[in-house]
């Protein structure tokens, strides 16, 4: 018997092949022991029996059950919160119906494959060695093997059932869209009306940059690498230019043009707070756009108040993606958090415990989180608010076309994705309302969001934690730091008559 496995699942949460349903499960009335323990039924199947065939003639693998454990790892600890991206319904999932249609087909063979080995291992091998099999439920083990057939053939019939369903009435169940990233920010609304970055300036702190015509980086250091000149450039050099493109690639690019076109990119290569630091004090642009997972070293905390000093006495904003991870930022430690103490956490994981030891540091950040095409279902793969949901927005992040290397364009994916397009809507405004702070534009991007789990939220209902401030929406935002300015300049003149006026619009 694999003991190392069963260590994992120790560690490890809920089985995820129940996760995809019309409806998400009832974590209340759920069994959790009981479907720890059919991770467990796979596991042996899968040594034991797998172990028998071919490698290409058996359906499932030792990895298929570690990344199914992955899948829901989070959930061991949040049982009770129903999660909308790490249980999607079928419609929050697919645009195509070709690919809804196979994704229930693989669902039914799945569940036909599983009832086939059990089926296989129960006649061959003796299920009362199982009686003392250690597991997570009451129940001896031995008797989880039928247990864990009958659910089987219980999930069969769910997905014949589904399958009907989408079959008779397909259009229920895709998403609408896919839409341009800039029809759900509400940005191509702003172009229409003649608003441009030219003039505009931003700080993109990434993995690494790679030169494309299309984006002016203003510093041409060794942050920036020249493909021409024979430089090697990797994927991160990409992703860098990706991110930059997404905000300033200009009018040449046509529809891939960035939010803010024409600004000016003044790059700074990933390789600790100094080199940021650096740029803040070299440059006036208040918006820094950071998209990668930054490694947080116990010893480098006190980073962050030379960062803090920074970003106060320049007047700054650092928009950050909030990870790829699934999980809810949390302020909360998770029971290895000394092991990975040692080694480094992951700004996009621990942030909301990070910035709670610095109150003012959070101030000046704002999370930003992943959307769909269709700009109202979150991404599967994106990190939720949390703890940090006061300082967290989304925004479309997946397939994302931007520039990379030898001037051309490419999809990318992630809350990386979705952080250029906030951080672009933040240096249109700051270009057009000068006089506004980094921190009263942020504010007015913030209450100028849309509800989009009001859109579409599957029978969702709202919760900060879940969906932050909301999506972002740039029309909005402008008129919010419009009113603002109005305000500002009537007190300045001690016009409380017009203030009031202004402030009840």
């Amino acid at each position: 018997m694999k003991y190392n496995f069963l260590i994992k699942v120790l560690l490890l949460p809920i089985l995820a092949s129940t996760a995809f349903s019309l409806q998400p499960p009832d974590f209340q009335t759920m069994d959790m022991n009981r479907e720890r323990d059919f991770l467990l039924v796979k596991s042996e199947i899968v040594n034991r029996l797998g172990a028998e065939y071919y490698t290409d003639t058996f359906h499932f693998s030792q990895s298929d059950l570690n990344i199914e454990v992955r899948r829901a790892e989070y959930l061991y600890n949040q049982q009770k919160m129903y999660n909308p991206y790490q249980y999607p319904t079928i419609g929050q999932l697919f645009y195509k119906k070709s690919d809804l249609f196979n994704y229930t087909r693989n669902k039914l063979d799945d569940h036909n494959y599983w009832i086939m080995y059990a089926n296989q291992f129960m006649n061959r091998f003796d299920l009362s060695d199982y009686s003392s099999y250690p597991n997570f439920g009451e129940i001896n083990f031995s008797e989880r093997f039928q247990q864990f057939i009958n659910s089987e053939y219980a999930e069969l019939q769910k997905w014949r059932d589904i399958d009907v369903e989408i079959h008779r009435n397909p259009e229920a169940y895709l998403l609408q869209g896919p839409l341009h990233p800039h029809k759900v920010t509400g940005v191509d609304q702003l172009h229409t009306v003649g608003i441009d970055g030219a003039g505009a300036k931003v700080i993109v702190w990434d993995c690494g940059f790679v030169d494309n015509c299309h984006v002016k980086f203003t510093i041409k250091d060794s942050h920036v690498k020249h493909p021409e000149d024979g430089d090697d450039f990797d994927r991160n050099d990409q992703h860098g230019t990706h991110v930059a493109g997404t905000i300033a690639a200009d009018e040449t690019s046509g529809d891939y043009k960035g939010v803010a076109f024409g600004a000016e990119v003044l790059p700074v290569e990933f390789q600790g707070v100094d080199e940021l630091i650096n740029r803040i004090r070299e440059s006036d642009a208040k918006i820094i756009s950071a998209s990668f997972h930054y490694l947080v070293r116990k010893t480098d905390m006190r980073d962050f108040d030379k960062l803090l000093d920074e970003l106060e006495k320049h007047d700054r904003i650092l928009v950050m993606a909030s990870g790829n991870d699934s999980k809810y930022v949390s302020d909360d430690l998770n029971p290895d958090f000394l092991t990975y103490w040692n080694k480094g956490l992951w700004f996009g994981t621990h942030g909301a415990w990070i910035l709670s030891k610095n109150k003012a540091l959070a101030n000046r950040v704002l999370l930003v989180g992943s959307l769909k095409e269709d700009g109202q279902t979150v991404s599967r793969f994106s990190n939720l608010p949390g703890a940090m949901h006061q300082n967290f927005v989304f925004a479309p992040g997946e397939n994302v076309m931007a520039t990379v290397e030898k001037d051309t364009f490419d999809a990318m994916s992630g809350t990386s994705m979705a952080t250029p397009h906030v951080s672009g809507i933040l240096s249109l405004m700051n270009k057009y309302y000068p006089q506004l702070s980094a921190l009263e534009l942020k504010d007015c991007l913030i209450r100028s969001c849309d509800k989009f789990w009001e859109d579409n939220n599957h029978g969702v209902f709202f919760k900060p934690e879940l969906f932050g401030q909301g999506r972002v929406n740039a029309v909005a935002a402008f008129s919010e730091a419009e009113k603002l300015v109005k305000v500002k300049a009537a007190r300045g003149n001690g016009v409380s008559q017009l203030m009031d006026i202004v402030e009840g619009a």
